[in-house]
């Protein structure tokens, strides 16, 4: 009988049992209900199933749903709880809808519009849209770029991490879809993204490194090479942005290749930059920055012209500096193998 009083009476949680309890015909009344809605609803079932799918493969990269799929994606998926630091921003600060995308052109003049106003209210739904745009029709954004680009670089200047946060993850899209390199815009918006990821705001600083890496792997090594020498870049100040181009030129080499590093005639001022930067690097003050370095030095050491193009390429001033970090090295690279 206590069985059978149990399983009639539901307790509800939020007042545990203070106020009046819901019958088990009620909960019944209601389940059968949601069944019903279920089953009259069924396509609204599956968008809902691929966009839960899509962002539940934390793999590194940001996953985006299709754009039918993107007006579900703020009512069906809480990005916080998945990703906490890493959640996707772009999707849940627009709500599109596929009529809207029928006409591209017209979308893109009135997103172009909404960046004149320099109102981060009305521009960070803008740059959603390009991204949008440039997801199904990249041509019409090409002669737009500079002007996008001067504005991520304005709002990545905003104090709001919302806001800084979606540009980082436009920036990222944006090197994908379009891989734009026009000068000095791109320049600039590089020279952000490196300083943003060394940013106290630990969300801020994760997707400024995504940005970063989305440039590594879409661009040219040659053009990533040419923003990681800099003065924003290796030559910065500020260790902590040394630290993350160490990382970035450690994911260069292995995005290259150790053979068409060493051995590519095209690659020859990028490897003589990649080896003078490592070899500096090694003297660093930051840990992280040594130990990337230190990575990138043993990759190319196992190539059999090493010694030959790396005392060829580096300043002979920089070699007996590190005399000793390199002997080390060499010493640990054949005890290994």
């Amino acid at each position: 009988m206590a069985h059978t009083e149990c399983r009639k009476y539901v307790t509800c949680p939020m007042c545990k049992g203070a106020g009046k309890s819901t019958t088990r015909t009620a909960t019944m009344t209601t389940d059968s209900l949601s069944i019903q809605h279920a089953q009259e609803n069924p396509t609204q079932i599956t968008k809902t199933q691929t966009i839960e799918t899509t962002y539940s493969k934390a793999s590194g990269d940001l996953r985006f749903p299709t754009l039918s799929d993107s007006k579900h994606l703020a009512r069906d998926v809480n990005l916080a709880s998945n990703y906490g630091d890493y959640a996707p921003m772009l999707e849940s600060d627009y709500v599109g809808t596929s009529e809207e995308f029928m006409n591209p052109q017209e979308t893109l003049k009135f997103a172009l519009q909404s960046l004149k106003q320099d109102q981060w209210q009305s521009a960070v739904p803008a740059l959603i849209k390009l991204v949008h745009i440039s997801r199904i029709q990249p041509e019409l954004l090409d002669s737009n770029m500079p002007r996008v680009y001067r504005t991520l670089c304005s709002f990545l200047r905003n104090t709001r991490p919302h806001v800084v946060r979606t540009v980082c993850q436009v920036a990222m899209e944006l090197y994908k879809t379009m891989q734009c390199t026009q000068r000095p815009e791109f320049d600039e918006l590089a020279s952000m993204l490196l300083l943003k990821s060394t940013h106290t705001h630990k969300g801020i600083r994760s997707d400024a490194q995504r940005a970063l890496d989305s440039m590594m792997k879409h661009l040219s090594p040659v053009t990533c090479i040419r923003i990681l020498t800099s003065e924003h870049g290796a030559g910065h100040k500020n260790p902590l942005i040394r630290a993350t181009v160490s990382r970035l030129l450690y994911g260069i080499i292995n995005f290259i290749g150790v053979e068409c590093l060493m051995s590519n005639p095209s690659f020859k001022e990028t490897r003589q930059k990649i080896f003078t930067m490592c070899a500096k690097f090694l003297l660093d003050g930051n840990n992280e920055t040594r130990n990337d370095a230190k990575k990138s030095l043993k990759a190319t050491m196992v190539h059999q012209d090493f010694d030959t193009l790396f005392y060829q390429d580096v300043d002979w001033k920089i070699i007996n500096s590190i005399e000793k970090q390199l002997v080390s090295l060499k010493y640990s690279q054949t005890h290994n193998v």
